[in-house]
């Protein structure tokens, strides 16, 4: 499974107090990691992830949650010409969809990904590419 990860899923897997979920992140993270370029997290994700933990748990935290991410055996997807475009058309599309999520659905589109790994409603509601969550 080619996957992109949005901001949700690093959120849930941090502050979830169901164990039969933490357990389902950290295998789907293990088995995004075994592989070369399976996972990706766009750097859109990054940024929300840090300004998430900032505002709620300060700068230590934020820092040590952001770099635990990119510690991790995955592809971290920067912000190019193709996947701007792509969220770009899809801004125009769906009228509702956050800009932010707009780039996570296009680098997964762009990527070819199997899936975007998120509970998000904007997201889920993209035509162009599938959602899978536990």
């Amino acid at each position: 499974m080619k996957a992109v990860l949005d901001t949700r899923f690093f959120i849930a897997s941090l502050e979830s107090k169901d164990e039969q979920f933490k357990k389902w992140a950290r295998v789907t993270l293990d088995n995004l990691e075994r592989k070369t370029n399976l996972g990706m997290v766009p750097s859109i994700v990054i940024l929300e992830l840090y300004k998430i933990q900032l505002e709620d748990f300060g700068k230590e935290v934020a820092e040590m949650r952001v770099n635990s991410v990119l510690k991790l055996r995955l592809q971290l997807m920067n912000l190019d010409l193709s996947i701007a475009i792509e969220a770009a058309k899809l801004r125009c599309k769906y009228a509702e969809l956050p800009t932010a999520d707009a780039i996570i659905a296009a680098t997964a589109i762009e990527t070819a990904s199997d899936c975007v790994v998120t509970d998000d409603n904007h997201i889920k509601q993209i035509k162009e590419t599938k959602t899978r969550w536990l």
